[in-house]
Parts: structure tokens; C-alpha cells; sequence
């Protein structure tokens, strides 16, 4: 460290053209400066200066020398730098619940990119499809899809999504066509426990159905995977469905009938004193792009 602090004492004497002027910049004794570049010669085996009654001026030596004193110098200001933002970037841990098929095919790509943007800010998911008590579970943020009602924490809509009623084609080739949303009754339907009813609409007429449940889960991840093995139909949101209607293992239903969409919002208590990540995790989340999330597009 002693020859780092000498090759920053180079550069002051060589900018200041004596040691007197580089001294009273430094704050230290004209005869320290001196003595630390005197020993700084010796141990190199070399001059860097030539010393005059008045001035100094660097050898030719000391000019190559003073080229690597800069780069030194450089160096240290940049890891100063380094050290400096790290200290200022948010850091410390979240923890985040969502549902579990949310985990699966959203989660993945959107806090991947937000630690791409604060590597310094760790993630624990608690995917389920249970409502966690967020003080008690010492929950961050919540992302619920669905109506929401709270009174005690801050809820903030982020996305619609659109949904989808599909079947396979193996089980549309093997039952009766369907024209109409009233055909549905006659079908293997797979329901959702929290969405009973399916509402569709053409722009002109709105019908609300409430088929008979050939099965009835919690897990979209059951239904949808039910869906794909042939065993019915279902009401899935359309980014879960995209690739298996991509790959032609499901096939969408009534295009020309619109489903209404649900709603994702996310929730967190109302703390006042919010952490740093906290903060850059709520604006990441006020900044994201979910476009491609609510028109179906799967991320995963």
C-alpha cells in the first residue's frame, strides 16, 4: 500500500511542478514528501525527478513511470466508484407468494429480470394457492388473481388476463360439435372452485353458464394438464394454454365469444417504512411490461 500511496504522490509533485506547492495540497510536510520519494527511488533504482532550487521536473524515466502512477489512479477512483453504488443498490430479501401456476409460467422470466436489474436482492417464492396471512407469514408482496378486498393492505391492479375456454382435439373429435355456448352444458366440463360460472358474450348477447363439474380443483395446473389428456373442457387463463395450443394438444373454443377476464393485483402491507428493495421491487413491478401476460402470451 505504501508504494500505491508513493505513485499518487508522483502524480501530485509532477502536476504541481515542486514538492513545496504538492505538499501544501496534501497537507503534509515539504520534508515527508520529499523523504517518501527519496525512499520510492531507492527502491525502484531509478530517478524520477530532477531537482533544481525551484522546480521539479520528471526524467525521462519518470515520465514512463507517471503513465502507470495515472492508470493507479484511475483504477482506485473506479473501485471507489464500484464499492460506492454497491452501498447505494438496494439489497436484502424478499418474500413474494403467488399461485402456484403463476409460479410456473410467469415467474420465472419476470423476476429473472429483476435480478438481472438488483443482483443484490434475493428472492424466496412461496407459490400456493392459498391466501397467506402476509404480517403473520412475514410476507413482502402478494400477487392474487381474482376479486380482492382488503381493507388493511395497499392492493394495486396490474394486469387483466384474458381466458380461454379449450379442449383437446382428441375429445372434440370424439364428442359433439360445439356451436353455441349452451352446447357446453352437454360436455365434460372442468371447473375451477373459485369460478363456478362461465360468462361469454358475441357483443350482442351475454350468457352466464354454471355447467355441471365433471371435476372440480383449485389447481389450474390440474385442469389444464386434465385438458391435454383428453378428460373435458375448461376455462383457463390463455398464457397457461399458449403452448399447448401452440403445439396443437389444445384447441380453443367459441373464438368468436369473448370470456371477461380477470384481474392480478398485487398486495402488500401498508408499511411506512419501506426498505430499499421493497421500493425498487414495487416501482420494477409499476414499470413492467405485462402486455404479453395479459393478452395469453406465455413467458415460460
Amino acid at each position: 500500500m505504501e508504494s500505491a500511496y508513493d505513485m499518487l504522490l508522483v502524480i501530485e509533485i509532477a502536476e504541481a511542478g515542486n514538492f513545496t506547492r504538492a505538499a501544501a495540497k496534501l497537507g503534509m510536510p515539504k520534508s515527508t514528501v520529499s523523504h517518501r520519494i527519496t525512499q520510492l527511488e531507492a527502491r525502484l533504482g531509478l530517478r524520477l525527478f530532477n531537482r533544481s532550487t525551484r522546480r521539479v521536473s520528471l526524467t525521462g524515466t519518470g515520465q514512463t513511470y507517471l503513465e502507470y502512477c495515472r492508470r493507479i489512479r484511475a483504477e482506485i477512483a473506479a473501485a471507489n466508484m464500484a464499492m460506492s453504488n454497491l452501498k447505494d443498490q438496494p439489497h436484502g430479501t424478499l418474500r413474494i407468494t403467488c399461485p402456484d401456476v403463476t409460479a410456473t409460467y410467469f415467474m420465472p422470466e419476470f423476476l429473472g429480470q429483476f435480478a438481472e436489474r438488483f443482483p443484490r436482492i434475493s428472492i424466496e417464492l412461496l407459490a400456493t394457492n392459498r391466501h397467506l396471512d402476509l404480517i403473520k407469514e412475514n410476507v413482502d408482496f402478494a400477487f392474487r388473481v381474482g376479486p380482492v378486498a382488503s381493507q388493511t393492505f395497499i392492493t394495486r391492479k396490474i394486469s387483466s388476463i384474458r381466458r380461454v375456454l379449450v379442449a383437446a382435439p382428441g375429445y372434440l373429435a370424439a364428442n359433439p360439435k360445439i356451436n353455441d355456448p349452451n352446447d357446453l352444458i352437454q360436455h365434460r366440463c372442468l371447473l375451477h372452485d373459485a369460478l363456478p360460472d362461465w360468462t361469454l358474450s358475441d357483443g350482442t348477447t351475454r350468457t352466464t353458464l354454471a355447467p355441471p363439474a365433471a371435476a372440480k380443483s383449485d389447481s389450474l395446473g390440474f385442469l389444464l394438464q386434465s385438458c391435454i389428456f383428453g378428460s373435458g373442457i375448461s376455462l383457463l387463463p390463455a398464457y397457461i394454454c399458449q403452448p399447448a395450443i401452440a403445439a396443437g394438444r389444445l384447441t380453443v373454443l367459441l373464438p368468436n365469444w369473448d370470456l371477461v377476464p380477470y384481474d392480478m393485483a398485487l398486495i402488500f402491507p401498508d408499511r411506512t417504512n419501506q426498505s430499499k428493495a421493497q421500493t425498487a421491487f414495487r416501482d420494477f413491478v409499476d414499470a413492467f411490461d405485462f402486455s404479453r401476460f395479459a393478452a395469453g402470451i406465455s413467458t415460460a
